[in-house]
């Protein structure tokens, strides 16, 4: 009960939605570079690790700077 009852002082419904906006944006983010990195990796294991690699570094520095854009124009 204090938990909801903070959330409802502390919190506005904007922060909410931007939470959302933000969310579905960086979800979407990992996607796109999964499938690209994914669909261009070289045949066999190695080159699926290496895929996954790049993903996984390209999405944590895209997120990273979206991050604050998305702030910057949302808050």
């Amino acid at each position: 009960v204090v938990f909801f009852n903070s959330i409802e002082i502390y919190c506005n419904s904007f922060d909410i939605t931007g939470g959302v906006i933000k969310a579905v944006f960086f979800g979407s983010i990992i996607a796109v570079l999964g499938c690209y990195y994914g669909l261009n990796s070289p045949n066999g294991a190695e080159g699926v690790g290496k895929a996954t690699t790049k993903t996984v570094v390209s999405s944590i520095i895209a997120i990273c700077v979206f991050n604050a854009l998305l702030t910057f124009v949302l808050f």
